[in-house]
Order: C-alpha cells, then structure tokens, then sequence
C-alpha cells in the first residue's frame, strides 16, 4: 500500500507543477498577456526563456505517468475491480506521454499535441467517479468529479471552435478555464484516493 500512496503523491503535484509553472514562467517573459495568449507560447520561439516552462511540461508529463499507475494500483485495491482502474490508469499515461511530447516538442511543432494520446482525459473524472460510486462518504467528491467531466469537454469544444466564443483577444482567458478542469481533479482525486487508502489501514 505504501507503493499505491507514493505513486498517488505525482498525481497530487500534477496541478500544483501546470499552474506553478503558469504563474512562474510569465516572470521572465516580458509583455506575456495571460488574456490573449496560449499557454505554451511560454515554450515557444518567441519566449525568452522557453526551457522554464518546456522543462516544468515535461515534468509533469511524468507525473502524469507516474499518476497513472497510482490510480491503477489504488483504485484496485480500494474497489477489488479491474476493468475501471484499468481504463483510468491508461488514460492518465497516455495524458502523460502527451505532456512529455508537448515538453519535448515545444509549438508550432506539429508534435507538441501529442497527436491525441491525451484526449481521454476528458473521461477520467467520469470514470473515477464511478470507480468509487459505492462509497457514500465520496458523495461530494463524486459530484465535483461529474461537474467537472461536463465543464472540462464544454470548455475543449469551445476551444475547438463551437460557438465561435474564441477569439484572439480573449483565447488565454477560455483556455485557463479549460485548464481548471482538466488538471485540479488528478489532484484531489489522488489526495482522495490515497486518504481512503490510509484509512483502509
């Protein structure tokens, strides 16, 4: 079990190393507009310094690697199932094989998307969610979970387009949004996951 809670403890930096890295790396890039630029510009030809941000990337690509195998791991030892911790722990590597990529391969490389590996993220709340439906004391964490799936592919579609909201003046602003529920729920579901652990003795 002492395994399952440090392999959990990536999953908790996951969110601290993104936004970290989002409040840190604008300091050495002068002029940066957190309301009309993406945020691997930071990485990018034009950034100052472009190895701070690519670097803290592909940290947390590990992480996320490392995350994954914690869900995994947990998950299957809290619930004695296979199939659902499976499919998170999967979706979480592949989330973080896309951040390494995105680290190693800094924009406009056509590489730094991770040619969609991490595009099941989308699901992982959902199914974490379920994982741990049959324990009443997650309730609250269980409904953050399903608010956040719904939020986090609303916001991607808007990103890709729908509804024409996105626009240069204003698309750092719509892909924060989108960045506060794709990466806190790895987070706290790793601290959630890991106090039932502890508990389970």
């Amino acid at each position: 079990m002492r395994l399952e809670k440090s392999l959990l403890n990536a999953g908790i930096a996951v969110p601290l190393i993104y936004f970290g890295n989002l409040i840190l790396t604008p300091l050495f890039y002068p002029g940066y507009s957190h309301v009309t630029q993406y945020a691997s510009e930071l990485g990018g030809p034009d950034a100052p310094r472009p190895y701070i941000f690519n670097t803290a990337i592909l940290l947390l690509g590990v992480a996320g690697l490392v995350a994954g195998a914690g869900f995994f791991l947990g998950l299957r030892r809290l619930t004695g199932k296979t199939l659902l911790p499976v499919l998170l722990g999967l979706i979480l590597v592949l989330f973080g094989v896309s951040m390494v990529m995105g680290g190693l391969f800094p924009m406009p490389d056509e590489r730094h998307g991770g040619f969609g590996l991490g595009m099941g993220v989308h699901l992982g709340p959902l199914l974490l969610a379920l994982a741990l439906r049959k324990r009443p004391n997650l309730r609250g964490l269980q409904v953050y979970l399903l608010i956040t799936t719904v939020l986090m592919i609303a916001f991607f579609a808007i990103m890709m387009g729908v509804g024409e909201l996105v626009t240069r003046a204003n698309v750092g602003i719509f892909q924060r949004l989108y960045a506060l529920n794709l990466f806190p729920w790895i987070g706290i579901g790793a601290w959630f996951v890991k106090r039932e652990l502890e508990r389970a003795g």
